[in-house]
């Protein structure tokens, strides 16, 4: 355990994981160890093993909150958004007016299209934490989503005050040019958007449609394409998930 703190503070998550594997063969059962685990999993990205060690200890500690929203984000990664939801209403159940757990919830909300729900979630979070930037962008998403373009430009802006190449954040001033008619600021944004986060089904299906508007339609195909990858490629990481989890359906 604490030669995996110090792998942690150098930067170097995958010994983290591997020092953390030998401290589950002598202790299996332990929840400190487990927990250490999942953290660092989360943190490297190694969803399925987090998954699996989330399941562990939410089984275990049922009425911890925190365990139950890290396996909803851990699923969130995996792109698992039912499963997702389920696990943050859990947490929000036990914990309700923990930020996080609150922010996490109104993100799972966004990418399911249940903006109302999203927005009183983040609007929450941001009682509890006003400074928190991931839920002040995803609140301006919902914003955005819902019509009241104001609020969400205003938001977003703010946001990348702060951050000038926050992913949301350009999304959101994307989406909101978009529907403003102002077609080249829109690309613009929604590029720094892409450049942040590749992999956002979202931002490249908003591209397709800027580029269309501008009358670009070779950047809009492009664009259209990426987006039905990046859709593959989510269902076949779930499968996969699901697969290796041994649950059909659901990982939960």
């Amino acid at each position: 355990m604490q030669l995996a703190r110090t792998q942690v503070q150098e930067g170097n998550p995958s010994a983290a994981l591997e020092s953390l594997r030998k401290a589950r063969t002598l202790a299996p059962n332990s929840e400190e160890v487990l927990n250490a685990f999942a953290q660092v999993a989360l943190a490297a990205r190694a969803t399925t093993p987090a998954i699996l060690t989330l399941e562990s200890l939410t089984r275990m500690c049922a009425s911890v909150a925190q365990y139950h929203h890290m396996l909803g984000v851990a699923l969130l990664q995996a792109g698992d958004l039912p499963a997702s939801l389920d696990s943050l209403r859990r947490a929000e159940v036990l914990e309700p007016n923990r930020a996080p757990t609150l922010v996490a919830l109104g993100v799972a909300l966004n990418a399911r299209s249940s903006y109302g729900e999203a927005k009183d979630a983040l609007i929450r979070a941001l009682e509890l934490e006003p400074d928190h930037i991931e839920a002040a962008a995803a609140l301006a998403e919902a914003e955005a989503a819902l019509g009241d373009l104001v609020a969400a430009d205003a938001r977003a802006g703010r946001v990348l005050e702060r951050s000038s190449t926050h992913a949301v954040a350009n999304l959101v001033v994307g989406m909101v040019r978009l529907k403003q008619e102002r077609y080249p600021e829109a690309r613009d944004a929604l590029l720094r958007a892409a450049e942040a986060n590749p992999m956002s089904q979202k931002v490249h299906y908003q591209l397709s449609l800027a580029y269309a508007r501008l009358g670009d339609d070779v950047n809009s195909t492009k664009h259209q394409e990426l987006y039905r990858q990046r859709m593959r490629e989510a269902e076949e990481r779930v499968r996969e998930l699901r697969a290796q989890t041994g649950m059909p359906g659901s990982v939960r």
